[in-house]
């Protein structure tokens, strides 16, 4: 009894899905990508050592999305900046299609991250790679002896 309940539901299922016979058939056929980015390249390990207040370093970063348009990126500092025990240093975050200009201290702050970041400008081309001019540098000076340490998450999404 239970096979055959189960095979008229299937038979009257199919009936409902069925189109009449006749020259032509028609086919919807549709597939759905999401868009997407990913970080493709980057330095793990940034060293400010011996870097002068108002200078900076130029870490590798590198990133490529599936869409026409420009990503949104966000910078999350777990320190809000370098941080030595109980002292703490703020740095700049420089990341642009444009040339670096400016100075560290006139920067997104890693003090007032989680922070979006819209300096993106440039349209991208999908699956090509872009790599942007990424800076980071002191916006103040270390103020005891000792290793400061942050980390720094970027993330990117269309």
């Amino acid at each position: 009894m239970r096979r055959i309940l189960l095979a008229t539901a299937a038979l009257a299922f199919g009936a409902g899905t069925a189109m009449a016979a006749g020259p032509d058939a028609e086919i919807a056929i549709s597939a759905d990508n999401p868009a997407e980015c990913h970080i493709t390249t980057y330095d793990a390990l940034v060293d400010l050592t011996g870097v002068a207040v108002d200078s900076y370093v130029e870490p590798n970063f590198e990133y490529q999305c599936n869409f026409v348009g420009s990503p949104t990126l966000t910078f999350t500092s777990t320190n809000l900046g370098l941080q030595n025990g109980a002292y703490n240093s703020d740095y700049g975050i420089y990341l642009n299609d444009l040339a670096i200009s400016g100075s560290p201290s006139g920067w997104q702050q890693a003090s007032d991250t989680p922070a979006p970041y819209t300096g993106i400008t440039t349209t991208v081309t999908p699956n090509v790679p872009v790599s942007p001019n990424f800076a980071l540098g002191l916006s103040e000076a270390l103020e005891v002896a000792g290793l400061y340490q942050d980390t720094l998450t970027i993330s990117i999404l269309p």
